[in-house]
């Protein structure tokens, strides 16, 4: 799924004509800007990105600029010995004065740029659950807010229903007494 499919899509909820997508128009750019603030939403408050790299660190340090993405939180670094202790700081992390190889996890943030560019999301995120959510970030922005609200109220079910995990438990035998 890509960024223009995402705005195609909120422009048929929101009842756009395709005509309006073909250049880049205010309402285009207002649908775009909607997708980008509802993805953006969703990858910082409800599914966090997570990824895991090969990195070299050297004299302790790991810049995070070597990273391929934007770093949101550092969650574990691991070697063949074993995991690493470290300290997070503004433009680095640092490590007990380990230099070679290690695996790093860590939590990122991604925008896209362009609207051939891929979103990165769980499988179960469809195109119409982040136009959904879109449509109600362009009536909020249009100050149409009965319509945002209904808007806003189908997203944030969609997103509540996909991220929850249901809970297994057993039930006890019934005993007669």
């Amino acid at each position: 799924m890509t960024l223009q499919d995402i705005i195609e899509r909120t422009a048929a909820i929101i009842g756009v004509e395709e005509s309006a997508l073909n250049m880049p128009t205010q309402i285009y750019n207002k649908i775009r800007d909607s997708v980008v603030t509802v993805y953006t939403e969703l990858i910082t408050e409800f599914v966090p990105l997570r990824t895991k790299e090969k990195v070299n660190i050297s004299g302790g340090k790991l810049f995070y600029e070597d990273l391929s993405y934007r770093v949101r939180e550092i969650l574990a670094i691991k070697t063949y010995v074993g995991r690493l202790k470290f300290n997070e700081y503004p433009e680095y992390v640092q490590t007990d004065n380990y230099d070679g190889e290690a695996e790093i996890e860590y939590l990122y943030y991604t925008v896209p740029a362009v609207n051939s560019d891929r979103l990165i999301l769980p499988p179960q995120f469809t195109e119409y659950v982040l136009a959904v959510g879109a449509a109600a970030e362009y009536f909020y922005r249009s100050s149409l807010l009965d319509e945002a609200v209904f808007f806003r109220n189908r997203f944030e079910t969609a997103v509540n229903n996909l991220t929850k995990r249901g809970r297994v438990f057993n039930l006890p035998p019934r005993r007669l007494l």
